[in-house]
């Protein structure tokens, strides 16, 4: 009966065919944006796992330089992540007077801003700063070839803005 009823509507096939592709398009949307929320959350790496990631890369384009055979290399960094946070600032002036001599004292006061999430509270990071490469070892077997030394060399030197005083370069099995 009720089927009936809907057969007798002028284009009916039409109007279950733009409803079927709203919901496929509705289910698509709804994953497209999901995967891309994830992908937006930051992610932070501790100084160990920076350093091992910069080693990963760097030994996988190192072994790309021709004559380089096996590569190993070891990073060394500077400090830890350094993080810049959302402050309030709040200044305080008093003055004083006594035998006709004002002193007059200012006191700034730095308050980090925090946001609560879920009952949590967390500050506000403003900038991330990664640190800085001190050092990086390069253990090729083609390191006995000048010519490749100082591709290695120039190579760690453009990839980690190193200086060279800060790069070695040895020769592995």
């Amino acid at each position: 009966m009720f089927f009936d009823k809907l057969k007798k509507i002028k284009h009916f096939e039409l109007i279950v065919i733009a409803i079927f592709c709203a919901i496929l398009l509705l289910i698509y949307f709804s994953t497209f944006t999901s995967s891309n929320s994830q992908k937006n959350t930051l992610t932070t790496l501790t100084t160990e796992e920076y350093a091992e990631y910069l080693e990963n890369k760097l030994c996988n384009v190192l072994t790309h330089i021709s004559g380089a055979g096996k590569v190993k290399v070891m990073i060394t960094l500077e400090c830890g992540v350094e993080y810049i946070y959302a402050t309030n600032t709040t200044e305080e002036t008093t003055s004083q007077t006594s035998n006709g001599n004002t002193t007059t004292k200012t006191t700034k006061k730095d308050e980090v801003l925090l946001v609560s999430v879920s009952g949590k509270s967390s500050p506000i990071i403003l900038q991330e700063n990664l640190p800085k490469v001190g050092g990086v070892l390069v253990v090729a077997s083609g390191a006995k070839n000048i010519s490749v030394r100082l591709e290695l060399q120039k190579a760690v030197e453009a990839l980690l803005e190193v200086n060279s005083k800060d790069i070695e370069i040895l020769v592995g099995e």
